[in-house]
């Protein structure tokens, strides 16, 4: 009886370690900020929300932030690590933010308006 119970416990330890290893994210990619017009621009998140900080050079001051966008995460999906998604691209095109996410979706923030809007990706 005792065999049986011990190889039980090997095989359930021999099952759930790889689970605890496999399951985890990658880290976030690495954004470098914009800077345009004596403002630095910089992508920010946790995973389930990301938005665009505009700091001043000279003095670091926030100026403003801008939600790009918000995922809501599942349970029945997995681990919630695994499905937050960061932006993984910046540049500025003709007064605008052309911002790309992870999964390829992509944005524009209009930087007179600070609105963000679905864009196409290119």
């Amino acid at each position: 009886m005792f065999p049986c119970v011990k190889a039980c416990f090997v095989l359930l330890i021999a099952l759930i370690v790889p689970s605890l290893t496999w399951g985890k994210r990658v880290a976030p990619p690495l954004v470098s900020p914009v800077v345009f017009d004596g403002v630095e621009y910089s992508a920010r998140g946790d995973g389930e929300k990301a938005w665009i900080t505009a700091i001043e050079v000279t003095s670091r001051k926030e100026l403003w932030t801008a939600k790009v966008f918000r995922i809501h995460t599942h349970w029945w999906k997995g681990e919630i690590d695994n499905q937050w998604i960061y932006i993984s691209y910046l540049t500025l095109e003709s007064s605008a933010l052309f911002i790309k996410d992870e999964r390829s979706r992509c944005y524009r923030l209009d930087l007179r308006t600070k609105r963000v809007k679905r864009d196409r990706c290119h």
